[in-house]
């Protein structure tokens, strides 16, 4: 081998070291960089001629299982959604309260109850009559404040839909820009790896507000679409839409999410994410648990609207109105189930204005003095007594009873989330590791080639001196 040779080989060795221990360093430096993979060295025995020529230093690559970052991205998009679900929920569980609680609407239909039982007792006093009114209308209020939770949970749901979307064409535009980026350096022969490194994570934000589907086209490029395979990005990017809707009652159908002009609100529905998560809860969730508040209200008006006394008599206590001062009686049929009635119920102003009339109303039942308390009996009768509600017609129960199911109905899905939750989150944790595991950068083993490349670089250095000995020698015999 000549010196030259040797020379070259020296010098090939120390700048393959010297590369090395740059993506050495960088690796030790960013082993708690979020989203950071371990990169590698790779380098190759130099041939020129047949003859070697000392190492050629190849382009810096990362080690990344493709298959089980999408399971990861899929699994975060899981648990986003559950966690919107879950924290919506809470919020509406804290409202409404739990069996028990005095402040939930079971709790007031038995105040009420308890307030014409203690009525039944003394018909004749003032103070009942006035407390009976009273519990009337901490029902009704209860009806009307629980009715407008539902409609404030779902408008803030819809405003953040509309955050998320701005936040997914942002990050779609990103990528579009690292696609370009990658490119171009792939046709330069440049490494990718950190430009990969950041588009993979722009992913996992998409992914965790709306399931997508990507594939690596030949150049690298990325391409995106839905779930179901609608294109969002390819060379071109193609933007999501939402506009807020503009306020809500209960019967108000949420704007839409368009994707290049076509709604794609029923599709994003059936899938994961956080988009997912809040239209669930705008459009069926929510609404769900209004249909049951307004049938429950409807159904305690109704009950105590037209009273059967017995013996073929009948009152018009007409206790509950809607906001129109319209009595169930007074509804058609068409009405028999009005979406919203929750808010609208009210104690009738009459007996707001004249409590006594709770006692004595206006026709039907002829009262036998004041001590008559067989109104109140035939009320408290109905309390006790099974009915169904409209929207439930098969089921059974009284009406404390399905005032107790509505609020343990908003405990149990939210104590079903919050399990499904739990679950979920161990499985991704499970999946993160094993990402972090095979893609993340084990700093023993960095520490390890820090001193194997240290090596190599100091033995290329002492041969690189040995030559240049050899050099001067040869120089000073000549």
């Amino acid at each position: 081998m000549s010196l030259t040779t040797s020379l070259l080989h020296a010098r090939s060795g120390m700048i393959a070291a010297q590369s090395g221990l740059d993506v050495v360093s960088r690796n030790i430096a960013n082993a708690e960089t979020e989203g950071y993979t371990k990169k590698s060295h790779n380098q190759e025995n130099l041939v020129i001629g047949g003859v070697g020529r000392g190492v050629k230093t190849n382009e810096v690559t990362r080690k990344v299982n493709d298959n089980l970052l999408r399971e990861l991205r899929d699994q975060n998009a899981s648990i986003e959604k559950l966690d919107v679900l879950d924290e919506f929920l809470g919020r509406l569980e804290l409202e409404f309260g739990k069996p028990g609680d005095k402040k939930s609407i079971a709790d007031k239909m038995t105040a009420l109850k308890s307030a014409f039982q203690t009525l039944s007792a003394a018909p004749e006093s003032t103070a009942s009559v006035i407390a009976l009114v009273t519990a009337a209308d901490e029902l009704a209020r209860s009806f009307n404040s629980f009715n407008n939770l539902i409609q404030e949970l779902r408008a803030e749901a819809d405003n953040r839909i509309s955050d998320f979307i701005g936040a997914i064409n942002n990050d779609l535009g990103l990528i579009k820009d690292l696609n370009t980026q990658i490119g171009q350096r792939n046709a330069a022969e440049k490494s990718t790896a950190d430009l990969e490194d950041k588009r993979d994570q722009l992913l996992l934000s998409i992914n965790k507000n709306i399931s997508i589907g990507s594939f690596k086209r030949s150049n690298d490029r990325l391409t995106i679409s839905t779930a179901d395979g609608r294109l969002m990005l390819d060379d071109t990017q193609i933007p999501l839409a939402f506009n807020s809707t503009s306020s809500f009652v209960a019967t108000t159908t949420g704007n839409g999410v368009t994707l290049g002009g076509s709604d794609i609100t029923a599709n994003i529905k059936t899938r994961d994410g956080v988009i997912s998560g809040l239209l669930t809860l705008r459009d069926t969730v929510l609404p769900q648990f209004q249909t049951k508040l307004d049938d429950l209200a409807l159904e305690i008006a109704k009950q105590l609207d037209v009273v059967d006394v017995g013996g073929g008599a009948s009152e018009a206590l007409n206790l509950f109105t809607d906001s129109a001062g319209n009595a169930p009686a007074a509804f058609t049929p068409a009405d028999n189930f009005t979406a919203g009635f929750a808010g609208n119920i009210q104690v009738r102003a009459a007996l707001k204005t004249n409590p006594s009339l709770v006692t004595d109303p206006t026709g039907g039942y002829t009262v036998l003095g004041k001590s008559d308390n067989k109104l109140q009996l035939a009320i408290i009768a109905l309390f006790e007594g099974q009915t169904a509600l409209s929207q439930a017609p098969t089921i059974n129960n009284t009406i404390e009873g399905f005032a107790s199911s509505l609020v343990g109905d908003v405990a149990t899905s939210k104590a079903e989330y919050e399990t499904q939750l739990k679950f979920q989150t161990v499985f991704r944790d499970q999946i993160r590791d094993r990402v972090e595991n095979e893609s993340g950068v084990n700093t023993d083993e960095e520490l390890t080639n820090l001193i194997t490349l240290e090596a190599a670089f100091g033995a290329s250095a002492r041969v690189l001196n040995a030559v240049q000995r050899a050099f001067d020698e040869v120089i000073n015999i000549l």
